[in-house]
């Protein structure tokens, strides 16, 4: 497929990834509910619903995009699940309708696609609320818009779309404030935010790569005593086959009956979701109009109960020293739950301090740099707690062990931490403070260099001397290129020398983040 058009063999395959995606943070999406009620089951929700339509769009994977896209609008509706679900189930239905006569479609037409499935999702509701993933998605759609106008390429586009909507999400703790209270973003709106990514990710022609930053909780308990279910604490959910009346007829008829109430779908099959405290009675007025299946209740004030005494057991805390507030902002969305400035060595105090902050007493404490070891182990044993002392030798091995470590089990966590972070190459990208000569490579005081596993590269340019230390990390047999901007260096210099890189380097992908470090103006990584 060109990358300049979409089929409905990709539109299948899209479907596919942004579910993976999905399956795979589905627990970090459930932590992060708290909106409409915080009964910790959107990730799932999700995970289920896009699974379905991924299911139902691959069994008419080399049909037209039309019949792929109606497929999937009606997977997703037959297996929604949850308020985040059914919305999900409307946007691919309002897509659906909107590409019913095309066999593949270009940027404009995914764009305005996406209005489409906005407006779907927003009449099936019957209050839209600011701080949701319907802002997310309405701002990803505005943007696809205006990037759509003149850019033919779905992978730069997409690009932009992503930025885009994760900046949305940003926004919605100031939408919503029971999100700023619990210190979250939306789940839904992280969801879709995930769901893009894996779109992404999946591209034709793209490796598939994982480089989200799971949004974790700023705080490690999300669910407060302010944060209850309310009266109507039972999520009711039905199809409602063979219906007699309209949506808005039933939504006119069940609007009383509760709350987060969503009427989706086309007569003669509806699908139901509302918060009620009579789910009997929400299926007696429903009844009248058709036969009821696929009947789903569940007691969310058990659900959200189960949450508030087990979730904040916690079996482990982790410190780590970042040398930026991106960095920073990258570590905790892995988990990280005490910080400390690792732009200067901090004092052994400093690091007692930050240990007796954690919740638990079995600590990981990621070093993230080499000067610091000592005063770590130091302060490891002055502080009463169990920790253990991760010998990070700088913030990109410490990342890689950060994923390492959510995934690591027993006694040997540490050793998987250490050699995830010893595998990923990593690379400081400056100005040389003085002339230096390392291993035959002089540089100039105020030159471009490069220094990477005790070795120096020099280069005409920032970038040139990026190129060389990814060179000799093996970079050209391709894997992942992530870059970490801090110094002196925008956003716009990031993605200036990503484009490089991938020009340099075409078996690899490339990425980049805001790492905010004084020491360095880039740092580069590379995972195979």
């Amino acid at each position: 497929m060109d990358v300049t058009t979409l089929d409905g063999r990709a539109y299948a395959k899209f479907l596919t990834a942004g579910s993976y995606f999905l399956r795979k943070y589905r627990q970090v999406l459930n932590d992060l509910n708290v909106f409409p009620v915080p009964d910790g089951d959107t990730g799932t929700n999700m995970y289920l619903t896009c699974r379905q339509a991924a299911l139902e769009a691959g069994k008419l994977h080399d049909r037209s995009l039309a019949d792929v896209a109606a497929a999937a609008a009606q997977g997703a509706l037959m297996g929604a699940r949850g308020n985040s679900g059914v919305i999900i189930s409307q946007m691919l239905r309002g897509f659906a309708h909107h590409v019913r006569h095309r066999s593949e479609i270009d940027t404009f037409m995914l764009a305005t696609g996406m209005r489409e499935a906005v407006s779907a999702a927003k009449q099936a509701l019957v209050k839209v609320v600011d701080g949701t993933i319907i802002s997310v998605a309405d701002a990803a759609a505005d943007s696809a818009y205006h990037l759509s106008l003149h850019e033919p390429d779905f992978y730069r586009f997409l690009s932009g779309v992503l930025r885009s909507a994760n900046e949305a999400l940003d926004r919605t703790p100031e939408q919503l404030p029971v999100l700023k209270e619990a210190g979250v973003v939306d789940s839904g709106g992280a969801g879709f935010v995930y769901f893009l990514e894996g779109v992404l990710r999946f591209l034709p022609d793209i490796k598939i790569r994982s480089t989200a930053f799971p949004r974790r909780p700023v705080r490690h308990r999300v669910f407060t005593p302010h944060q209850i279910v309310g009266e109507n604490k039972y999520c009711t959910e039905f199809i409602l086959e063979r219906a007699t009346c309209s949506t808005g007829e039933l939504r006119e008829a069940l609007q009383s009956r509760g709350d987060s109430l969503i009427v989706a779908g086309l007569e003669p099959t509806i699908k139901v979701h509302v918060h009620t405290d009579s789910p009997e009675g929400v299926q007696a007025v429903a009844g009248k109009f058709g036969e009821l299946t696929r009947v789903k209740v569940d007691n969310m004030e058990q659900q959200h109960n189960v949450l508030l005494v087990d979730k904040p057991a916690v079996s482990h805390s982790v410190v780590a020293l970042v040398p930026g507030p991106g960095f920073e902002q990258i570590v905790k969305e892995l988990g990280v739950e005490v910080t400390l400035d690792g732009s200067h060595n901090p004092s052994v105090r400093e690091i007692v301090l930050a240990i007796n902050k954690c919740l638990s007493d079995t600590v990981y404490l990621f070093v993230n740099d080499k000067n610091a070891t000592l005063a770590a182990q130091e302060a490891a044993k002055l502080s009463g707690r169990m920790v253990q002392v991760l010998a990070t030798n700088d913030i990109v091995g410490g990342i890689a062990g950060l994923f390492a470590l959510r995934a690591a089990q027993g006694d040997n966590a540490a050793a998987i931490v250490l050699s995830a972070a010893a595998r990923t190459g990593s690379a400081q990208v400056f100005f040389a403070g003085k002339d230096a000569t390392v291993g035959g490579t002089t540089v100039l005081r105020g030159k471009p260099a490069a220094a990477s596993n005790g070795a120096l590269y020099a280069g005409g340019s920032l970038g040139e001397a990026a190129t060389a230390a990814l060179s000799a990390m093996g970079a050209p047999n391709g894997g992942l290129i992530t870059v970490y901007y801090g110094g002196a260096q925008k956003e716009r210099d990031a993605q200036r020398l990503a484009d490089d890189l991938r020009v340099a380097f075409p078996q690899a992908d490339v990425e980049y983040y805001y790492g905010g470090q004084k020491n360095a103006e880039f740092w580069v990584s590379l995972d195979e």
